[in-house]
């Protein structure tokens, strides 16, 4: 999968740490993937989201794991297991997000809001807990959006003289 010219710079960081995790652990959720790499990657336009609706991707995706492993005592008795979501599936939706919001290129806010559409996976409903929806995050996002640059760095506030 090529994301190269039509992602930033932070979202090809966030895609490779992810895709790397996943490699590394084949049961591991891509959801959670890439949360864990949007924290580590630095200073994104999605962490400023996520800081703002003063959610802790550590809390997040320690109650992530807690549903899952709920879920998981569950299994038997449910008639279908959801299938799992998988990168491609997040890169899908966080280029759909991209075009719906007429961005040029996919941000690491744009992989938020394609998380954030998933439903019945463990860490999205985490999320929620946490008070992000897609509503909020959008919300957040155009508040936010006005002082970041497309590579997620804080642009400089022109000074008033």
């Amino acid at each position: 999968m090529t994301w190269k010219s039509s992602f930033t710079d932070r979202a090809e960081d966030t895609l490779g740490r992810a895709t790397l995790a996943l490699k590394r652990r084949a049961a591991a959720s891509a959801t959670a993937e890439i949360l864990r790499a949007i924290e580590d990657s630095g200073p994104s336009l999605a962490r400023g989201v996520l800081n703002a609706l003063e959610a802790n991707i550590k809390d997040v995706l320690d109650r992530g794991r807690h549903i899952a492993s709920e879920r998981g005592s569950e299994l038997p008795f449910r008639r279908s297991q959801a299938p799992r979501v998988t990168l491609e599936t997040i890169v899908r939706r966080a280029t759909e997000e991209a075009q719906l919001l007429g961005d040029r290129r996919v941000g690491t806010e744009h992989l938020l809001l394609a998380i954030l559409s998933i439903h019945d996976d463990p860490v999205t409903h985490a999320l929620r807990v946490a008070g992000v929806s897609q509503d909020t995050a959008r919300g957040t996002l155009r508040r936010m959006s006005t002082a970041w640059t497309d590579d997620g760095l804080a642009r400089p506030r022109a000074s008033v003289a």
